[in-house]
């Protein structure tokens, strides 16, 4: 097996304890995808990822996991900080840090998404939010090496969905660029994986992350 039972089981504990933040959402077009700078391990990261779910907009996620070299050093040099979440957004030449003003940012720019109970908590949404990286073990955290794909991958399925978790934590840790989208595909389930330097696209995430280590571990 590419993961235990037990990992699925801790990442659905992860999505109760945020109270179904993060849920999917209609896609909203934009004339660039955003991008998010971001970490699987990181609590911060988990309220700005929570936002993107439910706002619907296509985001081009470049994971940045501690001791990663291949997107991580460009935060520094685009904002000036090596902190995340960062978010760029290319439609309204807007930059910025920080969690919550990413989520409040999102849905005064693409909509009014409803505002998940845990981030109307302040400081202690942050907090709560540390409990879902301990329950998962640091996943998503450290790097591992890999081999950089030419297109970034294109993958769909919501924060909260347990299954998707556990694919967007490798994903990280093998710092593999790709456009996320929430809402899968019409005719399809999440998690959903297409790779558009192979052809392949497939669901599920024990099948998705066995691609992912067969096809982009160094």
């Amino acid at each position: 097996m590419i993961f235990p039972p037990l990992h699925f089981a801790l990442s659905f504990v992860a999505s109760v304890l945020r109270l179904g933040a993060g849920a999917p959402a209609a896609p909203v077009e934009t004339r660039e995808p955003l991008t998010l700078y971001e970490f699987e391990g990181c609590p911060y990261c988990r309220v700005a990822r929570e936002a993107v779910s439910a706002s619907g907009v296509a985001v081009l996620v470049r994971p940045c996991p501690k001791g990663g070299k291949r997107f991580r050093p460009s935060v520094r040099n685009l904002g000036g900080m090596a902190q995340f979440p960062f978010l760029i957004d290319p439609n309204t030449d807007v930059t910025m840090y920080e969690s919550a003003h990413i989520a409040a940012y999102l849905r005064k720019t693409y909509g009014p998404a409803p505002r998940p109970f845990m981030h109307w908590l302040g400081p202690l949404n942050v907090i709560a939010s540390q409990f879902g990286v301990l329950v998962r073990l640091a996943a998503g955290t450290f790097v591992k090496r890999s081999r950089a794909p030419q297109q970034p991958l294109e993958f769909f399925g919501a924060e909260r969905n347990p299954g998707a978790r556990l694919v967007k934590e490798l994903l990280c840790e093998m710092e593999l660029a790709y456009l996320w989208r929430s809402a899968p595909p019409a005719g399809e389930t999440a998690p959903y994986l297409s790779d558009p330097n192979t052809g392949e696209a497939m669901r599920g995430a024990r099948a998705i992350r066995r691609y992912l280590r067969e096809t982009y571990r160094s």
